[in-house]
Order: C-alpha cells, then structure tokens, then sequence
C-alpha cells in the first residue's frame, strides 16, 4: 500500500459540510478519489486549509492536517504559506505528494517534495494549466521556466486526451491520461425521456470562463421551455453572483436556485431534458459524468470532451449561440433523439469514467512513480 498525501485548499469542504463555501469540481473528484483510495488500505491524507477544524482530523479514513491558506496573496503571504506547507508535509512523510490544478502551489510542493527527496504528481484540471499564454498572462515572467521544470521533472496527470496531446505539443512533456470518474446510479433510478421536464445548468457563476448569461438569453430564447439554473458565487465575486440571480429573476420561465448541496443536485439531473454547458473553457466537468449518470444528454456551445460530442456522442457541440438555441429546441421535442444520446453517454461513462476504473489509473500512477 502506499502513502498518499494531497495538498488541497478547499478539500476539507467535502468531508465537513458545515466548515464554509462549497468547493470546486477538483475538489469533489479529490473527495471521491480519496475515499475510495482509503477503502482500498492506502495510507491517504490531505493538507487543507483552516476551517476552524482541529489541527488534525480523520474523516472516512482520510487525515486532514490543517497549514494551506485558501489565498495567499504578496510576497509575505505566500512565503508563511510555503513555510506552512514545508512543516506539514514534513510532518506527513508521505510517499507521494499529489496536487490538481493550482500551478503556484504545484510548484512550490515539488520544489518542497524535491528538497526532501519525496514524490510528486501534478494532475492538470484544466486546459489553461497547458496554456503558455494563459500562464504568463496571470504569473511572473520568471514563472513559466520554473514551472516547464516541474513539468519534466515531475509526474504528470492529463484529465483528457487533448490535454495529454497538448501538454506533448506545447511543454513536450508525456503524460498518464487519468480521467475524472463517478459512481454509477442503478439502471432503474433512469426516468424515461417523456418523464423530463426542465433544461439545466449547473456550475460556478464564473462570468469570464462559465458564462451563465449565454444561459439566461437561451432561456429567453425558448420561452416555450422550462430552465433551471444552479449556479454556485465565486469567493470574491459575490456581486457578479448577485447580478446574475436579479437578472434571472426577469426571465419568467426560468427558475433559478443558486446553490444546491452536493447530495441534492442528482434529483436535478435525473428528471432534466438535457444539461447545458456555456463554458468558454474547461478542464474535465463533472457536470457531463453527472448527467451521463443518469442518461441525460449535453447540449454544449463550446466545450467538447476529447471529440465526443462532435460525433454526438452523449450530447452535441452547438459551436454558436444560434445553433445551440436551435439545438435545444429540436432536443426538447425529440424524445426518441434525448433517450439514445443520453444512453451512449452512460455507456460510454461506464467503459471509461466509472470511479473504480479511474480509482485502478490512480493506483497504477503510484506504481510507476515508485518505480
């Protein structure tokens, strides 16, 4: 067995509902992906930040010791935060150190990982972390050499073939393709497509990369067709939020309830015609395997997952806002068409995105790792 320890801000969340702000889709993936390496006999631990926790906490076989800020901002902030995180890890002595996503703090655990002569892996969660642009738009010029190091020297985790071709293309960096993964509902909690009734959305109110309002105007769009809307605020964004909720208020056949707890949103997806994605760019959602679970088909502007909904399967890629209106409203109608892309999905989901297959990826990156 192997000592696991993931560095994770907002993990803790998962663990503990009543400790703050619901996290991210990262996070959800790291919770399941946890547990599940727990029940499997691995050692697996997870340096969080302070929710007013005790400073060490096992929930479901998972130890959380509390050191990582969920923000560090200047030079002081991040410097307590770095020695913060090296006195943890310390404490730990974990085999591997494992973080999704997050370029500055991958960085500075493998540079901490590396000093104590530790494991690492990098798992990318998103296609801006194999983005140059992207990260020298948001980091320091200094930023990117050190964090084409990290790449090469580390151990990296692509959530998808096009990051995986990518991260070859760009950094010249091979990766393990290690998808997001979901447990799968029986075949008999699936409602037959004339048992449908609200076209969804779900996802963070993230104005520049999830773009919510593309939702609220396709609503406007088909006021013949009933919305729904789960939308989660952004820390810091709060007032986009609130925005978006007044503005929603204003279309009449759409109905819109913010945040939804983790346990409550399948109910959403199981009796939805169709989930909708007006995300501009994505890592891996776990909206698609969310509704893939319950044979529901996307219906996306932008996003594609590793081609899938370009050869619809599971869901269509709309490519323009008159097409996805236009896609919608044939979707809605057509029974027959929803129930065969939402059944591929699933299968699909089955063969290659159950969490068991994805937990077996997981624990053959530790083997190769370890050498």
């Amino acid at each position: 067995m192997v000592d696991i320890c993931i560095v994770s801000p907002q993990l803790y969340w998962y663990f503990d509902p009543h400790s703050g702000w619901p996290s991210g889709g990262s996070e959800r993936q790291q919770s399941m992906i946890s547990r599940e390496l727990a029940a499997r006999g691995h050692d697996v631990s997870a340096i969080v930040a302070d929710y007013g926790q005790d400073d060490i906490v096992v929930h479901d076989g998972v130890t959380f010791v509390k050191e990582v800020p969920d923000v560090a901002e200047g030079a002081v902030s991040k410097m307590n935060a770095t020695y913060n995180l090296s006195q943890a890890m310390v404490s730990r002595e974990a085999d591997i150190y494992v973080v999704r996503g997050a370029p500055l703090l991958s960085m500075a655990t493998y540079v901490l990982a590396s000093i104590y002569g530790k494991k690492f892996i990098f798992h990318l969660a998103n296609d801006t972390d194999v983005d140059p642009n992207h990260l020298r738009s948001k980091y320091t010029s200094l930023f990117l050499p050190f964090y084409r190091i990290m790449l090469r020297s580390g151990f990296v985790l692509s959530q998808t073939k096009r990051q995986k071709q990518l991260l070859r293309e760009r950094f010249g960096v091979e990766s393990k393709w290690t998808p997001n993964g979901y447990h799968l509902p029986e075949p008999s909690e699936v409602l037959p497509a004339e048992r449908r009734n609200h076209v969804l959305w779900v996802g963070s109110s993230a104005p520049d990369r999830k773009n919510p309002r593309r939702f609220l105007q396709l609503a406007g769009e088909l006021p013949d067709l009933d919305f729904t809307m789960i939308s989660q605020p952004i820390p810091g964004k709060e007032s986009f939020h609130q925005a978006l909720e007044e503005e929603a208020r204003e279309v009449t056949n759409l109905d819109f309830l913010g945040p939804v707890a983790p346990n409550e949103v399948h109910e959403h997806y199981r009796t939805a015609l169709m989930l909708v994605n007006t995300s501009s760019n994505e890592g891996f959602p776990n909206t698609f395997l969310e509704a893939w679970r319950y044979e529901t088909p996307i219906a996306s502007l932008h996003f594609d997952l590793d081609g899938l909904l370009s050869d619809e399967n599971g869901g269509i890629r709309a490519g323009t806002m008159e097409n996805l209106v236009s896609s919608v409203r044939r979707l809605a109608t057509d029974g027959a068409r929803r129930a065969a892309l939402g059944a591929d999905g699933r299968s699909y989901m089955k063969n290659n995105y159950s969490l068991s297959r994805v937990v077996d990826l997981y624990e053959e990156a530790f083997q190769d790792v370890l050498g």
